[in-house]
């Protein structure tokens, strides 16, 4: 009987511990929510989900019924799923601006939104997130409201998340925060913050400023020559592309957008501009403009162009090409370039990366089949095509 005793509680216990979950209320209405919350004091945390949504299925069988994640969720928020797409969830959707799957959103009693997390979360990474939601330390919203107060340190830590949440109010504030610095490279944050999340410097003296300060970012040892060229390009491009360059122009002045590059980026102004304007062709669907840009950088290699640039920028806008069925008279171009034996793999190799990421996976094949018997194509890049070849092979 003892031995049958005990038999029935660890069952009993094996059933609770499987049973862990977060308790939620589905697709109810909004307005009870907001009452069982002002009621029980507590913080909303709303899953809004889609049904064709993997990530969030992925939560609902494993996330959210660990037994961590169902203690401290159930002890600490009103928790409600809604489907975005349907019925009520529609109206939350639009007024949280719900853009992505699943949005992990954390609200208080009054329906403000205070915090929030994007996509599958392991069960201590969500954990983490309702902690950081119930801190306003850490709440994001909260930050965002007092952000141009906060320290260089918090400002950097708020403008990562601003990053991951692709919050479009951040080139903004992003640009106002480093307005009020009197140096905006006077320390290791602020020189993180202009050499990741910040997209918009304030003006063109803060642009001069960064064009002179190689030594000084570098000096850390944290980015390198060719990080602090990177970043110079983007901020640069992006700078010359700003209201503050362009004015109210309804058209983008490429005459303005030269000027600017060629005088804080000269030795790869040329590069950049036609790349930029072959890629904005493409963009607006002005083909036949991209492909005289493109042809503009493909005739000036090696002069004004050296080869793993003009490789980069077959690679990137090729596809595009093929799909418009562009791309066969500027690939027999590209091909006419000389290439010194050391780097002559490297026209097939534009190739396969074209068809790959096209999905024409038959002539990725043939041309893989190729380089793979070629004796001038290194073997780390044959490694690499055999294993794209192995997977595509195992695919059904």
């Amino acid at each position: 009987m003892k031995s049958l005793f005990t038999a029935i509680c660890l069952f009993i216990i094996s059933v609770s511990a499987s049973a862990a979950e977060i308790i939620f209320l589905e697709n109810p209405t909004w307005a009870t929510v907001l009452e069982k919350a002002k009621k029980e004091k507590k913080m909303i945390f709303l899953d809004g989900y889609a049904t064709w949504c993997g990530p969030c299925k992925k939560m609902d069988a494993e996330t959210y019924k660990d037994q961590a994640v169902a203690d401290y969720y159930n002890a600490n928020f009103i928790n409600v799923k809604y489907d975005m797409e349907k019925g009520e969830g529609k109206t939350l959707a639009e007024k949280y601006m719900v853009e992505a799957y699943p949005n992990l959103m954390y609200i208080d009693t009054e329906g403000v939104l205070l915090h929030k997390g994007v996509g599958f979360l392991e069960a201590k990474e969500f954990v983490d997130l309702g902690k950081n939601a119930k801190d306003p330390n850490t709440q994001y919203y909260t930050l965002k409201k007092k952000a141009l107060e906060l320290s260089n340190a918090q400002f950097l830590k708020f403008a990562e998340q601003a990053a991951a949440f692709e919050d479009e109010d951040f080139d903004q504030l992003g640009s106002d925060y480093l307005a009020k610095q009197a140096d905006i490279l006077a320390n290791a944050d602020l020189i993180d913050l202009i050499m990741v999340p910040i997209n918009t410097l304030p003006d063109e003296k803060a642009l001069a400023y960064l064009a002179k300060s190689e030594a000084k970012i570098t000096a850390s040892g944290k980015y390198t020559k060719a990080d602090f060229e990177e970043r110079l390009i983007g901020l640069t491009i992006d700078y010359a592309i700003s209201d503050k360059t362009q004015g109210d122009a309804e058209k983008l002045d490429f005459d303005k957008v030269k000027t600017i590059l060629d005088k804080y980026i000269p030795l790869k102004a040329f590069f950049v501009l036609h790349y930029f304007k072959a890629q904005y062709g493409l963009d607006n669907g002005r083909i036949d403009d991209a492909i005289t840009s493109l042809d503009l950088l493909i005739v000036n290699t090696p002069s004004k162009v050296n080869l793993d640039q003009i490789c980069n920028a077959m690679m990137n806008l090729g596809p595009i090409l093929l799909e418009k069925g562009k791309l066969d008279p500027v690939l027999k171009k590209f091909e006419a370039i000389q290439f010194d034996s050391k780097k002559a793999y490297m026209k097939d190799f534009v190739k396969a990366i074209i068809y790959i990421k096209a999905k024409e996976l038959d002539k990725f094949k043939v041309i893989a089949s190729k380089m793979i018997l070629d004796v001038n194509t290194p073997e780390n890049v044959k490694e690499d095509i055999k294993s794209a070849l192995e997977r595509m092979n195992q695919k059904p």
